[in-house]
Formats: structure tokens, C-alpha cells, sequence
């Protein structure tokens, strides 16, 4: 079974209680599913989505991606898949029997409609690689980051972030395209800060967004592709989204403006979400983002089960460098 080496490099020095949430979680996940060959790779469909614990239907939603509901816009049914998951549910033994009360408010336990991470991935004979973040509530299972793919996986690390309000853990993978390792990247970021100086969590999302950026390989020539809940309170004009623009990540090439108004279905809607590149080396020769909808009159209390919406893209690269 593959391995997912944890990076704690980031969260070094903090004073925050880390201990007793690493011990309220279970082991990090690595699944490779049967091998699949596509060839030649060029384009690649990439799903980025907080599936709320787990209620969201992901493999329904790669259902309707291979039976070509979205062909009409541009999105292929027979490319690779690539999901850049957020608060992924898992439930399994290596989760500690009891809680010792470090983890995140849950209300999912109720619900008995969580779809459970691992069991998401065989059905869609996925390679999965998971990274808990934190124990949900009292309840035996915990969430925190995934990606899925019909791709090979590797090189994957989860790299724990600087602690504001929650213990948050990114988790990385290469997946190669014609050739290309391209680094990809799935995230989510604190709502709120952890102290009366930072209620809003600008402090503590900048911190986190510097620490997973740090984690980021230096080389020039490979491409790095992150799908993440960022929890922006001020949008493109917060410090955690000007860093990113510094490191070099867009919202499309061409870069065009976004035309859906929230990714946070519920009250207030906001704008949470974000497909983003950094187009190291300029191989890749288009990235077009869309929202997806249940409902085409963006109506309904859940978006495909959970609250916030899916964004979807097609990622498409040059036949070779230059071209």
C-alpha cells in the first residue's frame, strides 16, 4: 500500500494544543484502485468540492460526468478525473474509539447519509489519497481532505497548517499528463480566527495559505493545481488570496471573469471556493472553471447533497513545450 508522508514543518513552534487533535483522528488513507490507461493524456477534468461531511454524492456526480451531462459546456465524459475533495468523510477502526473532545463541531452524525470516503473510491475504482483533519464531534469518524483520481498518485504528502481556529491538513499528489507532473493540491482553510485579534480569521488564513504555498515544490517547470474551500470573508481583496496571486495562481487561462455570485449554497451565500493555477513552465494552454448546478434555477436547499456547489474544469495542455 502507498504511503502519505505527513509534513509538520509548517504548524513547528506554534503553541496551539496540536497533540490532542492528532490524537482524535485516525491514520492518513492511501488506495490505489485497478490501474486504468488513457493515452495519450493532454486533458485532464478536475472537480474541486466541500462535500459537507461527506453528504455530498460525489460518485454521482462522476456518473453524470462520464454519461456526458455537462458535454454541452465543454467538459468531456471519456478524460481522466481528478477531485480535489474537502471535509471528506471516513469512518474506519484506526479512528480512536473515544473522543477526547479536539475536533469539529458535527452534525452529520444524525443524518446516517454521509458517503464514506473509502467506499466513494472503490466504487468509482478511484486511487484515493485522504488526510483526516479533525474527529467529528463525539461521533466515531472523522473529515478532512482527499483527492481522487483515475490517475496514478504519488509523491503525496499532507501537510499540516498553522493552527488558527481548527487543525487543518492539506494533502498533495503528482499526477502526470503527457508526460507533465503537475503537483495538485487540496485545501481548506479556517473560517474564523482563533482570538479576539483575528475574529475574522484574516491572520490565520494568510498563515495557512504561506504554509501550504511553502510546501509547494520549487521547481519551475511543474505546474501546481489547487482545489480549496479558502473560507474568504473579503474575497480576491484578502491577504490569503493576494498571496496566492503572488505565487503565480489564476482562475482560468485565459483568465476570465468568475460569473457564478457564491459557492456557499446556505445563508449568506458566499464565495468560498476556488480552482486555481499557477502555470509553472507555460505548458498548459487552457483552464476554464464553471459552477455546477443541481438546479438550473440555482434553487433547492442542498447542491447535489451538501452546501456548497461543485466547480468543475477541463484542464487542457500543449502537444509540446512551445507549441
Amino acid at each position: 500500500m502507498p504511503d502519505i508522508v505527513l509534513s509538520r514543518r509548517v504548524a513547528a513552534g506554534t503553541d496551539a494544543p496540536l497533540d490532542a487533535w492528532r490524537d482524535n483522528v485516525g491514520a492518513a488513507l492511501a488506495v490505489d484502485g485497478p490501474p486504468r490507461r488513457f493515452d495519450p493524456v493532454r486533458t485532464v477534468v478536475v472537480l474541486s468540492w466541500n462535500m459537507w461531511i461527506g453528504r455530498g454524492n460525489l460518485a454521482g456526480i462522476v456518473s453524470r460526468i462520464r454519461d456526458g451531462s455537462w458535454s454541452a459546456t465543454g467538459i468531456p465524459r471519456d478524460t481522466p478525473i481528478v477531485a480535489l475533495i474537502q471535509e471528506a468523510y471516513r469512518a474506519d477502526d484506526s479512528i480512536p474509539a473515544a473522543s477526547n473532545g479536539h475536533g469539529g463541531r458535527d452534525f452529520s452524525g444524525r443524518s446516517r447519509r454521509e458517503h464514506e470516503i473509502r467506499a466513494v473510491a472503490e466504487q468509482l475504482k478511484f486511487n484515493l489519497r485522504y488526510a483526516p483533519s479533525m474527529r467529528n464531534g463525539p461521533y466515531h469518524s472523522d473529515r478532512g481532505n482527499a483527492i481522487l483520481s483515475d490517475l496514478p498518485l504519488v509523491d503525496t504528502l499532507a501537510t499540516e497548517l498553522p493552527f488558527a481556529m481548527q487543525r487543518r491538513v492539506a494533502v498533495s499528489a503528482t499526477v502526470v499528463l503527457d508526460g507533465l507532473p503537475i503537483r495538485v493540491h487540496a485545501a481548506h482553510l479556517d473560517p474564523r480566527g482563533g482570538s479576539a485579534l483575528d475574529l475574522l480569521g484574516l491572520r490565520g488564513r494568510l498563515a495557512q495559505v504561506q504554509g501550504l504555498i511553502s510546501s509547494m515544490p520549487v521547481d519551475p517547470q511543474m505546474p501546481q493545481l489547487l482545489g480549496a474551500d479558502l473560507n474568504l470573508v473579503r474575497h480576491r481583496r484578502e491577504p490569503a488570496f493576494r498571496a496566492l496571486v503572488d505565487a503565480g495562481f489564476v482562475t482560468g487561462i485565459p483568465e476570465v471573469a468568475i460569473t457564478w455570485p457564491h459557492t456557499y449554497h446556505r445563508q449568506p451565500r458566499l464565495m468560498l471556493d476556488w480552482i486555481l493555477l499557477a502555470n509553472r513552465g507555460e505548458r498548459i494552454r487552457r483552464v476554464a472553471v464553471q459552477r455546477l448546478d443541481e438546479n438550473l434555477r440555482d434553487a433547492g436547499r442542498y447542491v447535489f447533497g451538501s452546501d456548497h456547489h461543485p466547480l468543475l474544469a477541463m484542464i487542457s495542455l500543449d502537444p509540446e513545450p512551445g507549441a
